[in-house]
């Protein structure tokens, strides 16, 4: 009943808007025309008032006698503009009226600019002044009735005419005539049409600005006010110019500025509403680009003279015209293709309005510039624009609310399975926990060594189950709260499986469950790895519950882009509850499987249970030899036979680091610090540190990242690996930790798997730099130049001839020099200070064999440096004091000399090579450290790679041509203990 008393409402409302648009008389479609100035109404019945339409006599630049009637002159069509040489001039029209008309009307529409109207020679109206220059004419333009009692039949009508405002003069509306009562009444209902029709807009526009006012995040509502706000001002000022009658002293000026502004205003702010309703319409770099011509045409109009650029409207009213088409075009295209942004009914109804809005501008645009007088298209398009204006924010509102309806409906079931995820993960939560309670009792009171390692092991289980369903709550509550973002890599899928069945293991062996696994080794799938494992882990744990003395089968299929993961047993399921589809389990397995894209089939049937997990697809490397272990991530390290090296924990939780060192007991010296001073203090005295575990978080004058940044000043990445813990994986933190010096991360909390899976990378990418160096260690020795054996073994034997001390000398340092490169790698990454020094003179006193009394060498070294102790990287200052000679001395004439100094300063030993050589241009220094020198050599590359990798120090070299080189080193200072045998080899 309601909805039909709503029906029979629109109804009416749209019979009382069709009746006022049509019920007025519309002269634009005119019978009855003038003909060479002369119009005859006498057989004119049916129409209260008819168009004065037709051939005028018209003269141009002169004003005839309103009394006389100039038929020889020439003809005009009216309405129309004037000829474009014209500015002044002079109408005439003969009519002959009805009978039935006593009083007569006329209705002036728009008659540009200044004019006075005569009837049988007497002026009836006058607006502005007329005059034949600009100077002398007031202009005027206005819609007016003048109303008078003709003394005949006949009317001779003269207007006279001055335009110098407008590019088309004249009689540009039709004039129309009458009796007087009927037009009366047309003009009373025109106007009150566009008072009802501003009205409506202005009310429309308090409505939409007060909407954005109570919410302005919806700007779309203040675009669309502020567009009624002006359309409204556009019918006031146009049409019956209700503001003009209402204020009839308002300066034309002024008026004619506000008209043209707001008429080409109003559309801006519509097509701005209409691209915040749908952005995919128009890029904003675009929108601004239509828009630039009504700027500047608004700019110029501000500045100019009134109608000084009216010339120029064909071309804006044609260019708004195309634009609103445009849009329709694009918006009809957009919804095929479903790319509209908003619902079909929407875009529909948007459509329609714009349509609408189309009709009303394209028949004013009409009506404006080829003067078709009154057209009821203009008013069916204003009255159906505001319509479907409306109903589109209706129908908008509308899907709004009904969006809210299924959002809450959606919350409420999300809210519904929240507290069932709650007090099923409670339930599964207290199972374990009072279990692992009364195992550890038990096994207090167990004297059975055995079985209490057992019960230790269900134990460790039990604990292992709830950190997994603590980690499906804490993810829950992440993806309900859309905080949760993975990042997907490629992750080798047996390795994961293998790791779930090793911790199920104990579960499938005491319920008899057999493994049958059938996946590649080198199958690889996109997804997290610590999800995964969680997901396998819920998908072995539903297996285990309904399953006993049964086969497990585990095998993998590819499809297209997606391997599947099947997990079927042979058997009934033992238990006939159907609601284990609803555990904590299977809930946050499925939310867990979608956030990797994945997908999850779980089927119970009299042949079994059936899981099928769906992943994407990365890639399948070549199959490699697989060892006996599967997964053992501790058998490279952790060997029986390896030195235990000494690692420190920093972490202010006394029991975490306490659990910590339990863990890493067997395979580390542990050493903890609560705080990061002690750490310092402890780093400092203690130089046998192989390993740092750092906690993220430490209370004290002095943070972790601080800690690490001074470590980092003194130990390598290599010389001390850093593994640091932290509570939460932002990539600003992250990034953070890093640029102070970590070699790794782990997130907290961890399990002992993941503990040891990080620091054997960490330690085994530690050896693999390590053999790197050591084999490029074992390259340099091979670069001995032959030339360099040859010229010193020639200078001994010439010794040997003429002073054969000095060749048995030669021959020792020769020999000390040699072995001192073949064992450097043998003994080590880093030699003694002394030891580097010492061998440095040994090959300086075999090339002073040959280079004589040319080559001095001489070094100085700060006396409080204990060259014994402090230790640099092997072959460190020698390679700089052979290039010295070799490209230095070598090609200069005259004596040559090569200085090494050392000294010490804030804890950092600055080692300086400095020749008195040709020496080097910039260019070649820049391309030295470039490495692109062609006189760089495997030995300079070697120690600037070494002094970056192994000391995070610095190298810099200063030369110019004939000035010489100094190569500049600064290195932290390292002291440790290596056994000094030279002396010992000598012998």
């Amino acid at each position: 009943m309601k909805k039909l008393i709503g029906y029979l409402g629109a109804v009416c409302a749209l019979i009382a808007i069709l009746y006022m648009i049509f019920s007025d008389q519309d002269t634009g479609s005119i019978k009855i025309k003038a003909v060479n100035g002369v119009l005859d109404l006498h057989e004119i019945t049916d129409s209260p008032f008819v168009s004065l339409a037709g051939d005028w006599k018209f003269t141009a630049d002169s004003f005839v006698e309103p009394t006389t009637f100039a038929e020889k002159t020439n003809n005009l069509r009216v309405p129309g503009p004037w000829p474009s040489a014209a500015q002044w001039g002079s109408y005439q029209l003969i009519v002959y009226l009805p009978g039935s008309w006593s009083d007569i009307g006329l209705r002036v529409r728009n008659i540009w600019s200044a004019h006075t109207i005569y009837i049988d020679g007497t002026p009836v109206s006058q607006k502005g002044t007329v005059a034949s220059s600009k100077q002398e004419t007031v202009p005027d333009n206005r819609s007016y009735e003048v109303y008078f009692k003709p003394g005949s039949r006949q009317l001779l009508i003269t207007i006279h005419v001055s335009n110098f405002a407008n590019t088309r003069g004249g009689i540009v509306l039709p004039i129309d005539i009458g009796d007087a009562e009927q037009m009366k009444e047309d003009v009373n209902r025109d106007l009150s049409l566009e008072w009802t029709a501003t009205s409506w807009l202005l009310l429309f526009s308090l409505f939409h600005i007060a909407i954005y006012l109570l919410r302005t995040k919806d700007e779309a509502f203040l675009y669309s006010g502020l567009h009624f706000l002006l359309l409204a001002a556009v019918v006031v000022l146009r049409g019956e110019r209700l503001f003009i009658r209402e204020f009839p002293s308002f300066p034309f000026d002024l008026y004619f500025r506000l008209q043209d502004t707001l008429t080409f205003l109003s559309p801006m702010l519509l097509i701005a509403f209409i691209l915040k309703m749908i952005p995919s319409v128009m890029k904003k770099k675009t929108l601004v680009l239509f828009f630039f011509p009504f700027l500047v045409y608004i700019f110029l109009n501000a500045l100019l003279p009134a109608r000084a650029l009216s010339g120029m409207q064909y071309e804006f009213f044609y260019y708004n015209d195309g634009l609103f088409l445009a849009i329709i075009i694009r918006i009809f295209y957009l919804t095929v293709k479903d790319r509209i942004g908003i619902r079909r009914n929407e875009a529909i109804i948007l459509m329609f309005m714009l349509i609408f809005l189309a009709l009303f501008a394209i028949s004013a645009s009409w009506d404006s510039l080829f003067f078709s007088g009154r057209n009821s298209m203009n008013r069916i398009g204003m009255v159906g624009y505001i319509l479907t204006m409306n109903v589109f924010l209706s129908v908008r509102l509308m899907n709004r609310a009904e969006e809210s309806e299924q959002l809450t409906i959606r919350l409420q079931k999300a809210n519904d399975a929240k507290d069932d995820f709650l007090k099923v993960t409670t339930q599964d939560l207290q199972k374990p926990l009072h279990d692992s309670i009364h195992l550890i009792k038990s096994v207090a009171n167990e004297q059975d060594h055995k079985k209490k390692d057992e019960q230790l092991f269900l134990a460790e289980q039990l604990m292992g189950n709830m950190v997994y369903l603590l980690r499906d709550l804490h993810d829950f509550t992440r993806i309900r709260f859309e905080d949760y973002v993975i990042q997907l890599k490629s992750t080798n899928l047996r390795m994961i499986m293998l790791h779930v069945i090793q911790l199920m293991r104990l579960t499938f062996t005491k319920k008899n469950i057999r493994i049958a696994e059938f996946i590649p080794s080198q199958v690889y799938v996109w997804a997290d790895e610590q999800l995964l494992t969680q997901v396998l882990i819920r998908m072995m744990t539903e297996v285990s519950h309904d399953t006993t003395e049964d086969t497990l089968i585990i095998e993998s299929v590819q499809t297209g882009t997606n391997l599947l993961v099947r997990a079927s047993t042979t058997r009934e399921p033992t238990s006939t509850d159907r609601r284990r589809k609803t555990s904590a389990g299977l809930m946050m397995t499925e939310e867990l499987i979608q956030q990797m894209n994945g997908s999850l089939t779980y089927e119970r049937m009299e042949t079994g249970i059936h899981f099928t997990l769906g992943l994407a697809f990365s890639e399948s490397k070549d199959p490699i030899i697989d060892s006996e272990d599967e997964y053992n991530p501790g058998s490279t390290m952790f060997a029986e036979d390896r030195e235990l090296g000494t690692l420190l924990i920093v972490e202010d939780d006394v029991i975490h680091a306490e659990v910590m060192k339990g863990m890493l007991n067997d395979i580390y010296k542990v050493r903890i610090a609560y705080t990061a001073q002690e750490a310092l203090d402890y780093y400092r005295n203690h130089p046998e540190i192989v390993m740092m575990i750092i906690d993220d978080i430490i209370p004290g004058s002095m943070n972790s990242l601080e800690l690490l940044q001074h470590i980092r000043k003194h130990s390598s990445l290599m010389d001390l690996p850093v593994l640091m813990m932290i509570s939460f994986e932002h990539p600003a933190h992250i990034e953070r930790i890093f640029a102070s010096g970590a070699n790794d991360y782990l997130t907290k909390p961890f399990s002992k798997e993941t503990l040891l899976v990080r620091l054997n990378a960490v330690e085994q990418t530690k050896q693999s730099i390590l053999l790197a160096i050591e084999y490029e260690m074992a390259f340099l020795q091979t670069q001995i130049k032959p030339h360099f054996l040859y010229n010193a073994l020639s200078n001994i034997i010439s010794f040997c001839y003429t002073d054969g001390e000095r060749a048995a000398y030669l021959l020792t340092m020769l020999s000390s020099f040699l072995r001192y490169i073949f064992e450097a790698s043998r003994d080590g990454q880093f030699s003694s200070l002394q030891k580097e020094l010492e061998i440095i003179e040994a090959y300086v006193e075999v090339e002073k064999a040959r280079f004589g009394e040319r080559l001095t060498f001489s070094y100085d070294m700060d006396p409080l440096i204990a060259a014994r102790s402090i230790l640099i990287p092997s072959l460190l200052i020698q390679p700089l004091v052979e290039n010295a000679i070799r490209h230095g001395l070598f090609e200069k004439e005259g004596p040559g000399h090569v200085q090494v100094s050392i000294s010490l300063h804030d804890s950092f030993l600055n080692i300086q090579v400095a020749d008195n050589g040709v020496g080097m241009s910039a260019a070649q220094c820049a391309h030295l450290m470039e490495g692109a020198a062609a006189k760089a050599g495997i030995g300079f590359t070697n120690v600037r790679r070494r002094v970056h990798d192994l000391t995070q120090g610095s190298l810099e070299i200063n030369s110019s041509p004939g000035n010489g080189t100094t190569i500049h080193i600064k290195i932290p200072v390292k002291e440790g203990r290596i056994d000094v045998e030279s002396n010992h080899r000598r012998g």
